[in-house]
């Protein structure tokens, strides 16, 4: 039985909500009077996971209902009654909701949304989680005695699969003595499938000092406020579920005074619940948009009334303090992975670090979207970097950077803006990033927190930092590392070489659009020219004569059928005409055998109508021995006898012309004049 449960969890696959969607309307049909429209979703960058789902115009309005809420502004069509089925108006209709559904996935807090993950990935999203959540959170507390469930705080978070709870400590039946020692206890539970038993451990890690470290945020009951989270685990996690309750264990006695402290941490095999102290001034993301911690995500970030950016010796004590809890978390083996301006509080001057059991529950990153697009970021150190680089740009601008690398930094000073493009410039992000050390060290802590190394020291001679794992929870930690690295370059190099295809693709669309466009371009060209050739033969009608007496007269025998061009310098000599003109060298019937004319052009409609026709015997400037010539051409013209057996030497006394030989002629009324 253990086999077959062993076998079935590991088989189990985990979506990652942060991968990217991209959704095309790709048609829309008419099904019983009504239109539905075929939306083809793609998670990630490959076609292959990809699926096609219906949606009405009622689905797209529902959504933009759900979405108002944030208070952003969405381009989404109105209602129409009347006329709503012509083709014309589908269609119109069509792009504009693709503008729509543009707009809703290429906004992070829009995206990772419930409603818009249940709009494009019903199968994979309508699951309920929050009943899921209060089952398993419910029945972790049941057995310990310690903590009571209360009312959900809703969705605060951006995590579709972590729940808030309010939780309150149940009475105790017997109290302490004043001078009596009050010691905390940490519950570390692991109850799994496969083991049939829950496994409870109590660990003493309260100091004298602690107590005074959090007596501000007890109530006048002397009770603290408590938040209860339950997270799924995500697809980054690699601890072994035998060994996960060891290493929570180990981690649930984390002290450090840039880290929140952690009340109570349980798991099962499908996820884990921390309890915190709930601060009422909320995140510093919340004090940066001037929000209630308790509203929902939506409503809170989505268009914030205000923002206010930190001053700046504010910002590089609480950008230094948080830089110390990362780099103790490196210290002692496990990466953080998850900073940013939501998981930072603010109590009384000093900026505390929490959520970092995320990197054990394996829960992906808010910023994963963004440095899975730099293949040069690549490790915890860097991801945490990186993260902490957007940390401070929101704490400095007091709105978040919504791209993946920053294209210009502005309205700081100097020595901030080194330090920003040290970590968000695009060349940063494609070459490497500063170390935290390094980060330690910049001139602009030097600036503007050049006190905090001694208050650093004052504080942990107060409070130890300390963290301490067991053997084979560092081992698990370490190989966590390994294969969360691991993914990361994958996912890298799927976008890099879904990047270089689609980069290829357009490339060869554009040759081949050039290719048409050519091709399109010369065949125009080309009819424009027979069009031109057309137009001046058809427009070349009857001889006439101008006042200098320049005359161009074409003369055709309609007995002999003889073609003469006058060389006038003024005369227009068309293709046509060229077919036509009389050979070189002709001779008497008596001389020399004269070339066979050239064939003839097909005859064009109205040319031989327009053309006048005189006779060869009135003529007396007609050259001699062109009349046999003339009455070839003329029947070959007129299509009186076939002129298949004399193209072949036509076309030879095509290639011997020589207009050179052609003789002038002189009309009657020039003959006259002389």
């Amino acid at each position: 039985m253990a086999l077959f449960e062993q076998t079935e969890t590991t088989t189990k696959v985990t979506l990652d909500d942060t991968e990217a969607c991209c959704c095309t309307i790709e048609t829309a049909q008419t099904i019983d009077g009504h239109t539905e429209y075929v939306v083809r979703v793609q998670r990630g960058p490959y076609p292959e996971n990809s699926w096609r789902i219906l949606r009405r115009y009622n689905d797209f309005a529902s959504l933009n209902k759900c979405l108002q809420i944030s208070g952003i502004d969405l381009s989404f069509p109105g209602k129409k009654l009347i006329g709503n089925m012509r083709p014309d108006f589908i269609a119109e209709r069509l792009n504009a909701l693709q503008e729509y559904i543009n707009q809703v996935l290429m906004n992070p807090i829009l995206a990772s949304s419930l409603p818009t993950k249940k709009f494009i990935d019903p199968d994979s999203y309508s699951t309920p989680f929050h009943d899921l959540a209060l089952q398993y959170a419910s029945m972790s507390l049941r057995t310990d005695g310690v903590y009571t469930l209360g009312q959900s705080l809703g969705p605060i978070g951006w995590r579709l699969r972590k729940h808030y709870f309010k939780v309150v400590h149940k009475p105790q039946g017997n109290k302490h003595s004043p001078g009596h020692s009050t010691t905390k206890h940490h519950l570390i539970k692991s109850s799994s499938q496969s083991h049939g038993k829950q496994h409870t451990t109590q660990v003493c890690v309260t100091t004298s000092t602690e107590k005074d470290y959090n007596s501000s945020t007890r109530d006048h009951s002397g009770r603290d406020d408590l938040i209860l989270s339950w997270t799924e685990f995500g697809p980054d996690r690699y601890i072994d579920e035998k060994e996960i309750h060891t290493v929570l264990k180990n981690f649930g006695g984390v002290q450090h005074p840039y880290i929140v402290p952690i009340e109570h941490i349980a798991s099962n095999d499908s996820g884990a619940l921390v309890i915190r102290k709930f601060y009422k001034q909320g995140s510093l993301k919340d004090v940066l948009c001037s929000a209630s911690p308790c509203n929902p995500f939506l409503s809170k970030y989505g268009s914030p009334k205000g923002r206010t950016p930190l001053p700046l010796k504010d910002l590089a004590l609480y950008a230094r303090q948080i830089l110390e809890a990362i780099r103790f978390l490196h210290s002692k083996g496990m990466a953080c992975g998850h900073v940013h301006c939501g998981n930072v509080i603010v109590v009384d001057g000093i900026a505390k670090l929490m959520d970092v059991e995320n990197f054990i529950f394996g829960v992906p990153s808010f910023y994963r979207p963004f440095f899975v697009q730099h293949s040069k970021i690549n490790t915890c150190e860097a991801i945490d970097v990186y993260g902490f680089g957007h940390l401070l740009y929101e704490m400095c601008m007091g709105y978040p950077l919504q791209d993946s690398y920053a294209r210009q930094i502005s309205d700081c000073p100097d020595s901030l803006k080194s330090l920003l493009e040290s970590i968000l410039s695009k060349d940063a992000c494609k070459s490497s990033l500063p170390t935290l050390d390094q980060l330690t060290t910049h001139p602009f802590f030097g600036e503007y927190a050049g006190h905090f190394n001694d208050l650093y020291a004052t504080t942990i001679a107060v409070q130890k930092p300390h963290l301490k794992f067991s053997t084979s929870a560092k081992e698990q930690l370490k190989l966590a590392v390994q294969k969360t690295e691991n993914r990361v370059r994958d996912e890298q190099r799927s976008v890099k070489n879904q990047k270089r295809l689609v980069r290829v693709q357009e490339m060869m669309t554009s040759e081949e659009e050039k290719k048409k466009i050519k091709q399109k371009a010369k065949h125009e060209q080309k009819q424009a020219k027979l069009r031109a050739q057309n137009s001046l033969q058809l427009n070349n009608g009857p001889p006439t004569t101008g006042s200098a007496g320049i005359t161009a007269t074409v003369h055709l025998s309609s007995s002999t059928g003889g073609i003469v061009k006058s060389d006038s310098a003024n005369s227009i000599t068309s293709p046509q005409e060229a077919l036509m003109s009389p050979p070189p060298h002709a001779t008497d019937s008596g001389g020399s055998t004269s070339p066979q004319p050239p064939p003839s052009a097909p005859p064009i409609p109205g040319l031989l109508s327009s053309v006048p026709l005189f006779a060869a015997d009135s003529d007396p400037t007609q050259a001699p021995g062109s009349s046999a010539t003339g009455k070839q051409l003329a029947k070959s013209i007129s299509g009186d006898e076939p002129t298949t057996g004399n193209r072949s030497a036509l076309l030879q006394s095509i290639c011997n012309f020589n207009k050179s030989g052609l003789k002038k002629v002189v009309s009657p009324a020039e003959a006259g004049g002389k």
